[in-house]
C-alpha cells in the first residue's frame, strides 16, 4: 500500500496495455510527457491529486480527462489519439471516396 506522503512523478515513460485503477484514491502522482498505448484508466469522483500534462493516449479507455481544481486533478496539453478501429474505418472511407473520384475522371 502506498504511503499517503509518497509522491510519484513519471516523466516521458511509455505504458503499454496497463490498467490504472485510480478510483477513490488520493495519489499525488504526476504523468508528464508520457505515452499510454492500449491502457485502461479507472477514475471516479473520489480520485484526487492526479496530473496528466503533455501526455499522448492511444487506443485507451478514455477520450478526455476533466481537470478539477478542488480535487487536484490536472489535465493540460494532452493528446488523445482516436482508437485504431476508428482511424482504420476513416481511412477506408477516404480511400473508397478517392478511388471512386478517380474512376469518374
Amino acid at each position: 500500500m502506498n504511503d499517503l506522503r509518497e509522491e510519484r512523478v513519471f516523466w516521458r515513460e511509455h505504458f503499454f496495455g496497463e490498467t490504472f485503477d485510480f478510483r477513490s484514491r488520493i495519489l499525488f502522482w504526476r504523468f508528464d510527457g508520457c505515452v499510454f498505448v492500449d491502457c485502461t484508466f479507472m477514475i471516479d469522483h473520489a480520485t484526487e491529486q492526479l496530473a496528466f500534462t503533455e501526455c499522448t493516449l492511444k487506443d485507451c479507455s478514455i477520450d478526455h480527462i476533466d481537470a478539477d481544481e478542488v480535487r487536484g486533478l490536472i489535465a493540460r496539453d494532452n493528446f488523445f489519439d482516436r482508437p485504431l478501429n476508428e482511424r482504420k474505418a476513416d481511412f477506408d472511407r477516404r480511400l473508397a471516396a478517392a478511388l471512386s473520384a478517380r474512376k469518374e475522371i
